[in-house]
């Protein structure tokens, strides 16, 4: 089994960072050899996040297709916002709660949208069906990614799921 690399859209938010973080963890759990990266610098409020919970800020990549064969994709769906060089990797994984826009690929893959405030809902939602307790310090990162996605649960796009995800 190779490696993936698990990462959120360009110019990564809280949410994006988080959400490779989790997700990483998660397939890490499930057995799958991973790597949460960033297309990216972190922002100022994702670096007070990950600070906070002394948490490292994943390492930034350009290009995937330099190191790995196939990747997984949070927070995002869209080829340009994607890694530069998308077209060259396999996707495997898909978990986004934005629209689906140009997004296709030559395999099957496991995708998961669902329109919910934040993506790490979802990811909390897949921890359940999974059995995986979540660390005191991933929920923390989580909870910090719900909380700035949905604008402290303000958002219009706040759902039922994103509150009982943060409780």
């Amino acid at each position: 089994m190779a490696k993936e690399l698990v990462f959120g859209h360009q110019s990564p938010d809280t949410d994006a960072i988080v959400a490779a973080k989790a997700y990483a963890y998660l397939q890490s759990k499930l057995g799958k050899d991973v790597e949460a990266v960033a297309l990216g610098e972190p922002n100022m409020e994702t670096n007070f996040v990950l600070n906070y919970f002394n948490e490292p800020t994943p390492r930034i990549i350009k290009t995937a297709a330099n190191e790995v064969d196939s990747v997984m994709l949070v927070d995002h769906n869209e080829p340009q916002q994607s890694v530069s060089d998308i077209a060259d990797v396999t996707v495997t994984h898909v978990v986004d709660h934005h629209r689906i826009n140009g997004f296709n690929t030559a395999a099957p893959l496991y995708y998961r949208a669902e329109p919910v405030g934040c993506v790490s809902t979802i990811i909390t939602e897949l921890f359940d069906e999974n059995k995986v307790e979540i660390p005191a310090q991933l929920a923390g990162l989580m909870l910090s990614a719900i909380i700035s996605d949905t604008l402290l649960l303000k958002s219009p796009t706040t759902t039922d799921k994103d509150r009982a995800a943060v409780k």
